[in-house]
């Protein structure tokens, strides 16, 4: 089974095609998702059930953003971090100008089994504020598995005005695709694995 899915985004007055396909992959209802987490296949923690929707959970937007210096030049080869500042809101609004770039991250730690995968999507309510969240939306297998992990957030700022994002607030949404089969190698088992065990602070 082949799921396809088309979005056009806007950025800088330009239109782009982003293009997920997703192989085999069952989407876990409402129910399905309450059952996993009680038997802890899924761990998300802090976990409201109120949070749970038809098919996905709502994520909250933890208080740290990692910023990039303007007028540096960023590259791949090179450790980020002295381009980047880190700023610590103490829960107040954190506020977003027009097309800028920001990293952000969960509130929740999550740690899904090597039999799932998970995608992140966007929420209709940030997103009509202008605000796309997350380019690289998948949480692989085996993610969390040695230490739950909060997922780090690409934000950027469509709006032509500035945006308070407000720490606590949906942020986005997670979905769980159940695979065929198990994944020999979760993520976190992986020697080249980066981002393995992130907790609030944001890993470049």
């Amino acid at each position: 089974m082949q799921y396809m899915q088309v979005r056009i985004l806007r950025i800088n007055g330009k239109i782009f095609n982003k293009i997920m396909i997703w192989w085999n992959f069952l989407i876990l209802p409402d129910f399905e998702i309450k059952k996993a987490i009680k038997e802890r296949r899924i761990t998300i923690e802090p976990f409201d059930e109120k949070d749970v929707g038809p098919c996905s959970i709502d994520l909250h937007l933890n208080n740290v953003f990692s910023v990039f210096k303007m007028g540096n030049v960023v590259d791949f080869e090179t450790d980020p971090s002295d381009n980047v500042e880190t700023i610590k809101t103490d829960n107040k609004p954190f506020i977003i100008a027009p097309n800028q770039f920001v990293l952000a991250s969960t509130i929740e730690k999550i740690k899904i089994p090597k039999d799932l995968a998970a995608t992140l999507e966007g929420l209709s309510s940030v997103a009509r504020r202008g605000i796309m969240v997350q380019a690289a939306g998948l949480v692989n297998p085996g993610t969390g598995i040695k230490n739950s992990s909060s997922l780090t957030l690409e934000v950027f700022c469509q709006n032509s005005s500035p945006v308070a994002l407000i720490p606590g607030m949906r942020i986005i949404q997670i979905i769980f695709h159940e695979l065929k089969g198990e994944s020999k190698i979760g993520y976190d088992e992986r020697k080249s694995s980066k981002y393995v065990g992130q907790k609030d602070e944001i890993l470049l």
